[in-house]
């Protein structure tokens, strides 16, 4: 591995998940990256394929030449009905407590979740969701979320879906904006979520996540 690899202070833990088609892409790594050139790294994940997402990121860290150390990256098999759980979780909980239980103490986390399965009745349900958890200065976490669960009869062509942007204040998540019937985001056709993760923080409506991830 090129690039440099030390332990030094100011390191801060990183995971990235990317969920779609059955499997989970997982990266971690610790790095001290500043905040604008954790944004050009974002950035520069727009349009990637899920799977391509882990040599995407070892190489933009190794091609600037960043601190890091520990990086790996692994491949697990993605359940709908446990994506579909979280995604119901981001969007009604008061807190996301169980999102910091299961991040293995990162510091910074990204998530983006882009699945559907076809259901007993012949229909099809899914979800989208983007999260980020930040640390804040008085140590606690800072975090954002856009989030979509819809279904899809294939007999009527019926849609209908939950969609939400949150984000946390003192601790406790509220709703920036928020649709249910009709889904917000296209259940067919092409949605980059990783384009929503670079401004997460700055998305006060669904005509503003429309016109960055609907291509």
């Amino acid at each position: 591995m090129s690039g440099k690899v030390i332990e030094f202070l100011g390191q801060q833990k990183f995971r990235f998940d990317f969920g779609t088609d059955g499997k989970l892409y997982v990266v971690i790594f610790n790095a001290k990256i500043p905040q604008a050139e954790l944004k050009k790294l974002l950035s520069s994940l727009g349009n990637c394929l899920y799977e391509k997402m882990p040599g995407a990121i070892l190489l933009y860290l190794e091609q600037h030449q960043f601190e890091f150390s520990d990086y790996n990256s692994i491949e697990i098999p993605l359940e709908n009905h446990s994506v579909m759980e979280w995604a119901v979780y981001l969007i009604h909980s008061d807190i996301y407590g169980k999102v910091d239980e299961n991040l293995e103490n990162a510091d910074i986390y990204y998530a983006v979740m882009d699945y559907q399965d076809a259901t007993p009745d012949g229909g099809r349900e899914g979800c989208y969701f983007t999260v980020q958890r930040t640390v804040c200065g008085n140590g606690g976490f800072q975090h954002n979320a856009i989030v979509q669960t819809y279904f899809y009869n294939e007999g009527n062509c019926d849609e209908n879906g939950h969609f939400v942007i949150r984000k946390s204040k003192d601790g406790i998540l509220n709703n920036i904006d928020s649709l249910k019937g009709e889904p917000a985001l296209p259940t067919f056709g092409c949605v980059d979520l990783a384009s929503l993760l670079p401004n997460i923080e700055n998305f006060q409506t669904k005509e503003d996540v429309l016109k960055t991830a609907v291509k």
